[in-house]
């Protein structure tokens, strides 16, 4: 998909500037109104601002089962990222950190986590800024850039070390498919994965072989549920088109 005219013009450095500016300004609600309660009011600044600014060229019909087994592929794969994502963290000499039990958090981290993050800053960083970068760079260049600028805001190491090689394969995702629903549902599900299973897994979750070979298989059946016409679309379709 080639860029937007208005997209060449800066416009998603401008709203690059304006979310990192929501991020930072719910850093500074923190004492006043608690961490988690400055993460969901910036976040849902941030996902009002990219869907105020949404162009509506770019809408696309939600997939539902595509987007279901995308979401599946996140949740299961989860357990396979974390072992990665240790071993390379280690392996960079970064110090071990104090794990997150399961389904720790308010219902407002929740909330942020689950449903606000993965949709904002998927609409930002591979809706938005990829498609620009892709045409200006090259889309090697584009997916390692839109993935350290997904990383940079998580400020702690290990985060954005995590967010760095899940952003590598996010963009990779976008560019095969140029669905950003793919991308919000796998992100959600690896987002509640954490949640529900702790940092590192604890429970509910498969050795790091089996989740990434299920994580794989249901990523491979959500791009085929992605390029399988619906019965609406085929019955749509003139019956010169269905036997043409």
């Amino acid at each position: 998909m080639a860029p937007h005219p208005t997209d060449l013009a800066g416009s998603p450095l401008l709203i690059l500037f304006g979310v990192w500016t929501l991020l930072a300004s719910g850093t500074l609600l923190r004492d006043a109104i608690g961490r988690d309660a400055a993460a969901l009011t910036s976040f849902a600044a941030a996902t009002t601002l990219l869907v105020g600014t949404r162009s509506p060229s770019r809408r696309e019909r939600i997939r539902l089962r595509a987007a279901t087994a995308a979401f599946a592929a996140g949740f299961g794969s989860y357990p396979a990222w974390a072992a990665l994502v240790s071993l390379v963290g280690l392996r960079l000499g970064l110090p071990l950190r104090a794990p997150t039990p399961p389904c720790a958090g308010s219902p407002a981290l929740w909330v942020a986590t689950l449903v606000l993050a993965p949709f904002f800053e998927e609409l930002l960083y591979r809706e938005r800024l990829l498609p620009v970068l892709r045409g200006r760079i090259g889309a090697p260049l584009a997916v390692v850039a839109t993935s350290a600028l997904f990383a940079l805001p998580h400020l702690e190491p290990w985060n954005m070390l995590g967010t760095l090689l899940i952003g590598l394969m996010l963009a990779a995702v976008y560019l095969a498919t140029e669905s950003v629903w793919l991308c919000i549902a796998q992100h959600a599900g690896l987002n509640l994965a954490c949640l529900v299973c702790g940092v590192p897994p604890v429970r509910l979750a498969l050795g790091p072989v089996a989740s990434a070979a299920l994580g794989a298989i249901l990523l491979a059946a959500s791009l085929r549920l992605l390029r399988t016409p619906t019965r609406v679309a085929a019955s749509r379709r003139s019956p010169e088109a269905v036997h043409g």
